[in-house]
Parts: structure tokens; C-alpha cells; sequence
């Protein structure tokens, strides 16, 4: 199974979505880690204790490139595996409703999300509008690098979830199908092959 970023991003990198703050050194952006190719993922906590995680990672991309491909609903299930099917139910200026059958790390789920375009060409967010999961949010931003060549993909995402899994174990996985998800992401966006 692979993570993806709105499924679990939504719910996958939803449900594995229980991680990360940002590619940081002392409070400063880790320059050499992001362009040698690492997706840093780490653990958050939202202050009302809703467990998350954020991804970052650059990619060779124009900004139009890269929004276009956040936005490529069609694609989702090519370049995110553990999308199963997805429907859009309503799409327009402000946003997207978004139906998802995802295979996550433990369980399949079903839902729907709104994505929000907040800053068209930058900055969306997402919420759980029905289905599994009792509360699920997040956003993917698009930010400037030292390279005007380069972009940098910030991935957000909160999930509340009952389970017996060992959160722990679940952060672990969730940690590691984000990364994947990054990798993959970043390879779609940049016209090189996906793998299997």
C-alpha cells in the first residue's frame, strides 16, 4: 500500500497522517537537506490535541505546474495509490467536494473532503465534510525557495481516529507512507516515472 497526500493526506497519509512540523534547524529552513531531495516529516499536535504531521520538500516545478497538479483530480489514483476511486461532487473557483475510497495503513475508509482554495496558485486547505473518520483537516501550501526554479510543498494534515492500533506504530507507518507520498508527488510533478 502506498500513502497518499489527500486520502491520507486526507485520510490515509489521512490516518498515517498523524505527523510532522517542517524541515527546520534552529528555526530555519534546512536548505541543503530539501534540495539534496529529503521529504522531512514530523510529528505535530494541534493545541486542542488532534495528533498531525507535515511534510516538506522541493520540487523543479514552475508554481502553475505544481497548483495544476494538486488540483488533477483525475490523476489522483495514478499518483497516489492508496486512492481506491474518487468522485468530485462539486468543483468551482473557491473549491472542490471530494468523495475518496482510500486503503489506508490499517483499514479502508470512505469520505467526503471540501478543499478550499484559500490562496488560488498557493494554499489550499481541506475538511471532513461526511464519512469515516470523526475529524480530518489539513492544507497543502506552495512556497518560495532560494531557487527561482525550485518551489517548496508543504503538506499539512490532522486526523481524529478511534483505533486499537498503538499510536506509536501507526505514527511510524504514517511517517513513512508520507515520505513516500512526497517522493512519489514530486516525481508526477516533475515528469519522471512512478514506480510500482
Amino acid at each position: 500500500m502506498r500513502w497518499t497526500w489527500d486520502t491520507t493526506c486526507m485520510a490515509f497519509v489521512m490516518l498515517g497522517l498523524l505527523l510532522t512540523t517542517g524541515p527546520t534547524v534552529a528555526g530555519s529552513v534546512d536548505w541543503p537537506a530539501l534540495f539534496a531531495g529529503d521529504v522531512v516529516v514530523e510529528a505535530l499536535k494541534r493545541p486542542d490535541g488532534i495528533p498531525g504531521l507535515r511534510a516538506s520538500f522541493t520540487v523543479a516545478a514552475a508554481r502553475e505546474r505544481v497548483w495544476a497538479v494538486l488540483l488533477d483530480y483525475a490523476n489522483f489514483p495514478k499518483i497516489f495509490p492508496d486512492i481506491h476511486n474518487l468522485r468530485v461532487l462539486t468543483h468551482d473557483q473557491q473549491g472542490a467536494q471530494v468523495e475518496y475510497w482510500v486503503n489506508a495503513v490499517i483499514s479502508k475508509y470512505h469520505y467526503v473532503l471540501y478543499r478550499h482554495y484559500d490562496e488560488p496558485g498557493r494554499r489550499l486547505t481541506w475538511t471532513r465534510v461526511a464519512g469515516d473518520l470523526k475529524r480530518m483537516e489539513g492544507s497543502w501550501e506552495i512556497r518560495d525557495t532560494p531557487r527561482s526554479d525550485v518551489q517548496m510543498l508543504v503538506y499539512e494534515s490532522y486526523i481524529d481516529i478511534d483505533t486499537v492500533v498503538p499510536k506509536a506504530l501507526l505514527r511510524m507507518e504514517a511517517m513513512r507512507k508520507t515520505r513516500e507520498m512526497g517522493e512519489r508527488l514530486r516525481n508526477w510533478i516533475e515528469r519522471r516515472p512512478l514506480s510500482e
